[in-house]
């Protein structure tokens, strides 16, 4: 999963009813429970694990909503929402299942566009035998960024989905992030809940092509540490004890670290500069074997437009 997906996926779970009412415009929706995507049994709220599957509460029972958030739209995306569906309707259950009056897709474009939401497959052999899917479509490149920031303000939507902003119309423009400063103080009294606002809304805003303008809108923003970067940085390490431990045990456990530690800045930085590094600019990053120094480059990311830039003084 890369860090785009993870921070769609964060950003969603840090108010999921919210989230799902802003997603499907329904504010009265009742979200009960993610499921586990990777079996789809439907657990009555044990032991669920975090894609973005949603158990909803309707009227006589629950629906399953599979929720697809792709950071470029893509020609598949129909067809895939029919794997879903399928699947969350065919996968058997236990006793302890929830049983499901129905299930559908939600599809959010970060950028680029699906026009059609709508999916036929008729069989020419069997004419009466036909297969229909309609999806739930939003392309935040169609949406207007005041509009949310309006919606917001009224309060009729979470504070949260203001991480979404930068990638709307407007998104990237002073007299867009000024508010949006205004209405996140107003709206996440916790520090670490605006600084993790600020690093989503940062990460969202590199992909749209304004993160110069939200830099320059966020400083004084302590956006180098938050909830959500530190859950990056802690996979990242994981990723490396994990090597490590294939290598050996001590030596490996600190190779593997400041190997997790590389590939978080390489992956970071080949989404904002959109090209890896040269071969001699990796070969500098390798050559860096302090922990601390790597973590810094990482957060460095933030404020510099190159390769050169991040690695200059490394």
């Amino acid at each position: 999963m890369n860090d785009l997906d993870k921070a769609s996926r964060y950003l969603a779970k840090r108010d999921s009813a919210g989230f799902l009412r802003w997603l499907v415009s329904n504010a009265t929706l009742g979200f009960h429970a993610w499921i586990d995507a990777r079996r789809l049994a439907l657990p009555n709220q044990r032991d669920l694990t975090g894609d973005l599957v949603a158990l909803v509460q309707v009227p006589g029972g629950f629906e399953g909503l599979c929720i697809e958030v792709q950071a470029q739209a893509r020609p598949d995306t129909l067809a895939r929402g029919l794997v879903y569906v399928s699947r969350l309707l065919a996968e058997p259950g236990d006793r302890d299942s929830l049983r499901l009056s129905a299930a559908g897709v939600a599809v959010l474009n970060l950028t680029g566009r699906n026009s059609s939401a709508s999916l036929l497959v008729q069989s020419a052999a069997a004419p009466a035998c036909r297969l229909e899917l309609g999806v739930m479509l939003r392309n935040l490149r169609d949406e207007q960024a005041a509009e949310l920031l309006s919606a917001v303000d009224a309060g009729t939507v979470s504070v949260w989905q203001l991480g979404w902003v930068p990638l709307m119309q407007g998104g990237g423009q002073p007299g867009i992030i000024k508010p949006w400063r205004q209405l996140a103080e107003r709206g996440l009294k916790a520090e670490r809940d605006r600084q993790d606002l600020g690093a989503l809304a940062l990460v969202f805003a590199v992909l749209a092509g304004c993160g110069h303008q939200w830099q320059a809108g966020l400083q004084r923003w302590n956006v180098k540490t938050s909830p959500f970067l530190d859950e990056i940085r802690a996979e990242g390490r994981e990723e490396g004890r994990q090597q490590g431990r294939e290598e050996g045990r001590q030596q490996g456990r600190e190779v593997g670290r400041l190997d997790g530690a590389r590939a978080v800045v390489l992956r970071l930085g080949r989404q904002k500069f959109k090209k890896p590094p040269t071969r001699k600019q990796q070969q500098e990053l390798a050559a860096i074997n302090d922990l601390e120094r790597l973590e810094s480059l990482a957060e460095k990311l933030l404020n510099v437009d190159s390769w050169t830039q991040l690695l200059n003084g490394h």
